[in-house]
């Protein structure tokens, strides 16, 4: 690849991270129900979504794939919305940097998951990184444990399961891209889960008190910034960069987070909880490179 190819494949996994990074500012802002907040973003993505979706697949594929196809792009879907509905909820009980650090440990999950599920073998390093990941989780946590934070820890716990759900949905994710395009899949699963939590919102009658017109703002923005430009960023870039590279790159989003909760929301950590944060992300990114046979986990919140 050109010197200036990987410049500019460097600056757009840069900027895709940035944008991520920005996704727990907008809830923290809006601070309503999580179902709610989700419904709306994947309402407002799966619209922005729909034109690129028909337009420009391949003209040998059709707008809505069929049979198995068809399944997984829903069951991906759903499995986002709950992951969704999860990640929003946590940023109501504790901090920006706490929820996207847990959930960014997708990749331990999803290697012990396929490790469980499929017998999938795994090489040493990423045992080390599973132990020293959940090591450092295990310091954030039990800091607010300790220190009797239970608000703080309800939200940790549920930082925790988004953190599985988005690995679940990973795994789903490779089924379904035997089927259909990138595109078309992202499109297909942003519409399944908004009507997933569209049929829960309305079960809760979360409806009853409709958000004001600057949290729908906010949400848009997410939606926009997060789920579609950031994502479409670093997807592109990571076609054109060596797997060591965007394993790097993209534990970036939680030190992009918190440092944006510190000077946006005065979330300052403390020492132990920052020390438990490097410890995490330094397990985080040996797992990462240890996953030479696969693609690094894009977590999109």
């Amino acid at each position: 690849m050109k010197k200036s190819e990987t410049k500019k494949a460097l600056l757009l996994i840069a900027l895709g991270v940035l944008l991520l990074g920005t996704g727990p500012m907008f809830v923290k802002y809006v601070h309503a129900n999580g179902v709610l907040v989700g419904f709306y973003r994947l309402v407002f993505a799966g619209a922005m979504l729909s034109l690129p979706a028909v337009f420009l697949k391949p003209r040998d594929e059709k707008v809505l794939p069929g049979g198995n196809g068809l399944k997984w792009g829903i069951l991906g879907g759903l499995v986002l919305a709950l992951n969704l509905g999860l990640w929003c909820s946590a940023l109501n009980y504790t901090t920006a940097s706490a929820v996207t650090l847990l959930d960014n440990t997708a990749p331990v999950w999803v290697g012990l998951l396929s490790w469980m599920l499929f017998k999938e073998r795994q090489p040493g390093r990423f045992w080390l990184g599973l132990l020293v990941a959940l090591g450092g989780a295990g310091l954030m946590i039990g800091w607010d444990v300790i220190y009797g934070a239970s608000v703080q820890t309800t939200g940790n716990l549920i930082g925790v399961a988004s953190g599985i759900s988005y690995a679940v949905y990973v795994l789903i994710t490779k089924e379904a891209r035997r089927y259909m395009s990138s595109l078309r899949y992202t499109w297909l699963e942003t519409v399944s889960g908004a009507l997933g939590m569209l049929l829960v919102a309305l079960a809760a009658g979360l409806f009853n008190q409709p958000l004001p017109g600057k949290s729908l703002l906010m949400i848009f923005l997410m939606a926009l910034t997060s789920q579609v430009i950031g994502y479409l960023l670093i997807n592109q870039a990571v076609e054109k960069l060596p797997a060591a590279v965007v394993s790097v790159a993209l534990v970036g989003q939680p030190v992009v987070t918190t440092l944006l909760g510190i000077v946006i929301l005065n979330e300052i950590p403390s020492a132990l909880q920052l020390l438990g944060a490097l410890v995490c992300l330094a397990g985080i990114l040996v797992v990462q490179r240890s996953q030479v046979n696969g693609p690094a986990v894009i977590v999109t919140e």
